[in-house]
Formats: structure tokens, C-alpha cells, sequence
């Protein structure tokens, strides 16, 4: 607080500022703090930037020719999540395509509750899929989704026609229900479903999608929170493709060194992708993409 007082130095009396001046004053220095607070997270970005490359670089003719990585961000489309992970990707060695799946609307509110237009993305996801795969068959096909977006890819797996799978998808922070059936999309998984989730985000998935509502439109628990639950109804044939394809993974104090705070962005990281999805995609990819 900026005192009522000050000493001035002609007269050497006290002089008593007015308290409109001493709030004004406040408002100041408080902006003055977010400048230098925004100055340096500036400053942070940069410095994990570094060295990404251009996302034209990350898709290559020959890297189409040795697998492909889908990344879709959250709702808005606001956050750098597809330079990150390619980052994190391409230190790891992967020498695929990397794509940026663009899908949002530019409206948060919107991307996360129009469950029509979303299907209606996923639908034209599945067919830029099913288009990579016809030109470059057996070759790896993994989809990241963060947040809203891993609504997208799970409707988009469910979206294939049958026979036609991807090797793996990663949900970061998924706003989906953790009631959400997944066994439509397990079907065309070859390899698993990773799922990442954190107790510790409750900014966005807990208080902001306790507003809106999940991606598939309930107001239950989102899987990025506590993670996917069995259907109360499961068949033994789901039973099975949960517990042979679903991998969990909550958030642990340990992935602290790779960048993740256990918040909503925290699974983005260029260290995180490096350490914690690379080795995925690469286990996938053996004996299946050309070097």
C-alpha cells in the first residue's frame, strides 16, 4: 500500500496525499508488477521456443514417408501446443510428420459445447486420416489431443471405417467425461489409448468445465482429472479392450522435471513429449516406418 504521507522537502512538513491519489498510485504499481510478470513470461517462451522449427519442416515428403503425428489443441486454439510436443518429438529422434490439426472456431465457450460441429471435424479428421493412410499404408498414425481436442480425435477414431486403425492416440488434460464409452474408438487403436491426467487441474478442468460442461456434453468428472472409469454396463468384450488398450497416466511429482506442474498445459512441454510420449510413438513405430 502506498502510504497516506509524505515528507516534503522544502518545509520539512508531512504532507497528507488524498486518498483518490494514494488508490490511483496502487492501480499503478500493480499494473507495473503484470508488465514485469508478463515481460518474463515472455522472456520464458522464448527460451522454450528456441530452436523449434517452422511446422512446414515438420511435414516433409520424406518424413510423410515414415509415419504421421496429428496434434489438436484445446478449445480456442490458443495455446503453441503443436510446437512444443514437435519439439519434444523431434529432440526424441522421431523422424515423421508432424501436422497441426486446426479445428477451433476461435471461441473457447463454443468449441468446448457444440458436440455437432465437433463431430462434424472429427468426421473430416477421420477422412484426412483414412487419405494418409491409403497413400502411405502400414505406415505409423498416432493423434495428440489436448483438452477439447482430445474430444476431436477420440470421435475421429470412432469415425474410421472399419479395419482402418491408428497406432496410438495421447489425451493431455481431456475434457471428456470420464464416463465417456471409449470402446467405439478402442476398436481402431492398434496399439493404446495414453490418457494423462492431474488431480491438480482444477482451474480449468475442474472450475471451467464444471460451467460448460464436458466435450461430449455431461457435466460429469473430466477423464483429465481422475481418468477414464468402466462403463457401469461394460460387456466383457469392452472389459477387455479397457484393460488390454487404456493406459493411464496421472500426474506424478517426478514429471515436475519435465516442465509439468500437474496444471492444464503442464503435459505440453517440449521435455514432457520428449520423455514421456516419444518413447510411445518410437515403441509403435518399430519395424513399421523406413529410417
Amino acid at each position: 500500500m502506498v502510504p497516506n504521507k509524505i515528507q516534503d522537502p522544502i518545509s520539512n512538513h508531512q504532507v497528507r496525499i488524498p486518498f483518490f491519489l494514494t488508490w490511483r498510485l496502487d492501480i499503478g504499481r500493480w499494473l507495473l508488477d503484470i508488465r514485469c510478470f508478463s515481460l518474463l513470461c515472455g522472456i520464458f517462451l522464448l527460451a522454450i521456443t528456441a530452436g523449434c522449427s517452422p511446422a512446414s519442416s515438420y511435414a516433409a515428403s520424406d518424413r510423410l514417408e515414415r509415419g504421421l503425428v496429428v496434434v489438436l489443441d484445446g478449445a480456442g486454439g490458443i495455446t503453441d501446443t503443436f510446437n512444443y510436443i514437435a519439439k519434444g518429438l523431434n529432440d526424441a529422434g522421431i523422424n515423421q510428420a508432424f501436422e497441426p490439426y486446426v479445428w477451433s472456431a476461435h471461441d473457447v465457450f463454443q468449441d468446448q459445447i457444440d458436440l455437432r460441429r465437433n463431430r462434424e471435424i472429427a468426421a473430416d479428421l477421420a477422412n484426412f486420416i483414412l487419405s494418409y493412410h491409403q497413400e502411405y499404408p502400414d505406415r505409423p498414425i498416432h493423434l495428440v489431443g489436448l483438452s477439447a481436442g482430445s474430444g476431436i480425435v477420440i470421435f475421429a477414431a470412432e469415425a474410421l471405417p472399419p479395419g482402418v486403425k491408428v497406432d496410438g492416440i495421447f489425451l493431455l488434460g481431456s475434457s471428456l467425461s470420464s464416463a465417456y464409452d471409449l470402446a467405439p474408438a478402442l476398436h481402431h487403436v492398434r496399439n493404446q489409448i495414453t490418457n494423462f491426467s492431474s488431480l491438480a487441474d482444477v482451474a480449468i478442468l475442474g472450475a471451467g468445465v464444471a460451467v460448460t460442461g464436458t466435450v461430449d456434453r455431461t457435466h460429469r468428472l473430466p477423464a483429465g482429472i481422475a481418468g477414464f472409469k468402466l462403463p457401469a454396463d461394460a460387456s466383457t468384450a469392452t472389459r477387455q479392450l479397457y484393460q488390454a488398450k487404456l493406459v493411464e497416466v496421472p500426474w506424478k511429482p517426478t514429471f515436475v522435471i519435465y516442465g509439468d506442474l500437474g496444471n492444464h498445459l503442464g503435459a505440453t512441454t517440449p521435455a514432457f513429449a520428449q520423455h514421456m510420449i516419444a518413447p510411445v510413438i518410437l515403441a509403435d513405430s518399430a519395424g513399421k516406418a523406413p529410417k
